[in-house]
Order: C-alpha cells, then structure tokens, then sequence
C-alpha cells in the first residue's frame, strides 16, 4: 500500500494554536492533507484513527513479513489475531504519517526502538514521532521541531476515589485537587496523568520516571489538567513544576491536553529544539540522493 501523495504546497494556516486539532485518517489513503498543513505551518501535527477501520485494510498474510521488516519477529511472537493485528495497525499507521511528512513510501521506512522501547525513524533524525492507543482509538503525534511524547485516554475514565492523588501527584497537586469542585477532580487528575504519560514518552522514561517527582500547573488557573468541563474548546495549557511547586523555567517545553473526537483526552509534550526557522520534513532536502538510496537497498527483507 501507497501513501496519498496531497499537494504538499498548501497555503499556511495563520495563528495556528498548539495543539493543532487531531486530524482523522480512516485508512492508508488518508485524508491526510491537514496533518501536511499543520508540519507545514506549525511543525507538529496530530492524527487520530479507528483500529477497527484500520484492521480491514491490513496488507495480506503473505506480505506482512518483508514490510514489517525488523518488527516482524515481536509481531510473529504476539499470541492471538486482535493483538497481532493492532499492532500491525500501529506500525501502519506511523509509517504512513511519517510517510507524508517525509514525501517518501511508507514501506521505505524502518522503525528502530531505544533502549526504552522509544519508537524512531532509522536515517530521519528531522522528524520525531509518538503513539498512543486506548479501546479503538489510535493516536499519532509528528513533529520537525525537536522531541514529542502523546498519550491519551477514554475522558470518562474514573480516577478520583481511588487514591491515584497520593500515587501519583505532588503535595502541590493534591492540595489543587483538594480546592477544586467534586465535580471537577476526576478531569484534573484525568488531565495531569495523561500530561505525565506524554512528557515521560517524550523523555523516553516511561514509567521509570516516578509521577511523583514532577508536576504540571495549568497556565492561569488553579486547576492540575483537562477534562470535561474544560475552558474554551478544551484545550487546557499546562507549565511543568518542580515537586515542590516551583515552575521550571524551560520555555523549550510546551504542554497542553485536548479532546479528541469520540470521547478521549489526549495530552501533548512538544519540546522545541529545532535549528532552523522553517518546519521543513521532507527527507530530499534533509538527506543527499546518494543516502537515501541506500536506505532504500539495505530495508530488511
């Protein structure tokens, strides 16, 4: 399968906030023509997408070893067709986003993993990418600017009353939670967990970074994250804190939560390191003709 190949010379989007609106794919062919518009205007998109509309449009039993490359052997050794074939649509579906960005075949592509289990693009350090899945929903982050971590969760996951504050959150935190309306705890905690997950992601941490060592404030209210009942569209900004309370002053990071369509918050970590002031992704003007080629011939049978 084919990624779509949209316009690439798409007429920038003024004033684009962060995060950009998860844009939906339904399937190989896209739409994908937003995802390009937010790289092109902003360096960082999102897509959302249904496992379910993915899963029928699998590549055939034959063909999936030679385009899983190296993931073949975890694929292989995945018991049961559900697990096997969601994790064929993940792989999927962040060959196919980084495709787009790149202007390349997403069976050109390789997936490597970190010593974390960090996903990353053999051979294409100008782009950076991150997954997340709950239930049916998949959720992939991509970015020209420097790192990103995503994660995302169901927003009517129930959290409060079951002491997640004390596992979870700093002193700060739970005394914020504390003062909020009964109403409104469950969303922050649903906020601040999904804001931790992401930054830990981007971080390549994972949940060997204890949750509670750091903390998120949200920018200009007491609260400690999103959910229902959110400001504006939903979108809540987010300033990261020391355990104790006091803001890190690193204005590389950006950090926010926001809906994605179907009933699901995701929180994004964007940490900004670019060298140069124009989000360009395309692999042909980050890697000589003579390099990509041989990254095409070495792509593991």
């Amino acid at each position: 399968m084919r990624a779509a190949a949209p316009d690439r010379v798409l007429p920038p989007a003024p004033d684009r906030v962060f995060p950009p609106e998860p844009s939906y794919v339904g399937g190989p062919a896209g739409p994908w023509a937003n995802l390009l518009r937010d790289l092109e205007s902003s360096g960082f998109g999102m897509v959302h997408a249904s496992l379910d509309e993915w899963r029928t449009q699998l590549p055939p039993e034959d063909e999936r070893k030679e385009l899983l490359g190296r993931d073949w052997e975890r694929y292989s050794k995945l018991a049961g067709t559900h697990l096997r074939e969601r994790f064929l649509a993940t792989r999927m579906l962040i060959r196919h986003t980084a495709a787009v960005a790149l202007g390349t075949e997403p069976y050109a592509l390789e997936l490597r993993y970190g010593l974390n289990g960090r996903v990353h693009l053999r051979g294409y350090d100008q782009i950076d990418v991150s997954l997340s899945h709950t239930a049916d929903l998949l959720l992939c982050g991509i970015t020209s600017l420097g790192v990103v971590g995503i994660d995302t969760e169901p927003a009517d996951r129930r959290l409060s009353g079951q002491d997640v504050e004390r596992l979870m959150c700093t002193e700060p935190e739970r005394k914020r939670i504390a003062r909020a309306p009964e109403a409104e705890r469950n969303g922050q905690l649903l906020g601040l967990w999904t804001l931790k997950e992401a930054y830990s992601k981007a971080l390549g941490q994972g949940l060997r970074f204890p949750f509670t060592e750091f903390g998120f404030r949200v920018e200009g209210g007491e609260g400690g994250g999103a959910g229902p009942g959110g400001p504006g569209d939903g979108t809540v900004h987010a300033r990261l804190e020391r355990a104790d309370g006091t803001l890190v002053e690193d204005h590389t990071w950006r950090f926010a939560t926001c809906p994605v369509p179907g009933g699901h918050v995701a929180a994004v970590a964007l940490q900004d390191t670019r060298r140069s002031g124009r989000p360009d992704t395309r692999a042909s003007t980050a890697l000589n003709r003579q390099i990509l080629a041989a990254i095409k011939r070495s792509r593991p049978a």
